[in-house]
């Protein structure tokens, strides 16, 4: 694996998009008048380790909840069709929203997250990701806070995973096919 970026950029980056966030949020009418809290919507599992680094870091009023998506199951390297596997539990009618996703790559997954968040009839929806793949976002799919574009290459650590391994790694790494099948053959000595 090949490190593309390492725990001390991502802690920085995540810090700044904390102040960010907090400034967008502050600057917002309704906050200052009410102190309402954001209703923060971390998509699992993937989104797990940066949401817990930027919630802790934010000085907003937040409360936390959770969606469970899956977009590449197993040890599936390309996206497939995204599904809803958990729903949020809180009421989200009137709410304002800050989703949290680990990726935005396809953008399969947001536009399917997006669209589910909008039949609670929310007061508005914004995205935080960690990572962006420019080249294959498409531009419907918007992210509001954006921690790192990345080149088109599978990734792992932060969250992130392959075939649930890996997503404790405090940097991100980029995950080659020789990778998969050293993996592969050591899985197939164990058995």
């Amino acid at each position: 694996m090949r490190i593309l970026i390492d725990e001390e950029r991502l802690q920085a980056r995540i810090s700044e998009m904390a102040l960010e966030i907090d400034s967008y949020y502050q600057s917002q009418a309704w906050y200052r008048q009410t102190q309402e809290p954001v209703v923060v919507i971390g998509v699992l599992t993937g989104a797990l380790f940066f949401m817990a680094d930027l919630v802790r870091q934010l000085s907003i009023r937040t409360e936390l909840d959770f969606i469970r998506a899956s977009t590449y199951p197993g040890e599936s390297v390309i996206a497939l069709e995204p599904k809803m596997i958990c729903p949020p539990t809180k009421n989200l009618h009137d709410a304002h929203i800050l989703v949290i996703e680990d990726i935005l790559d396809t953008g399969k997954t947001l536009d399917m997250i997006h669209t589910h968040l909008a039949w609670s009839y929310p007061e508005s929806i914004k995205t935080a990701v960690l990572l962006r793949k420019p080249g294959k976002a498409p531009v419907d799919v918007v992210a509001n806070f954006i921690g790192f574009d990345i080149p088109d290459k599978f990734v792992v650590g932060m969250g992130l995973d392959y075939d649930n391994r890996h997503r404790e790694m405090p940097y991100v790494a980029v995950w080659s096919r020789d990778e998969r099948k050293r993996s592969q053959s050591k899985v197939k000595q164990y058995q």
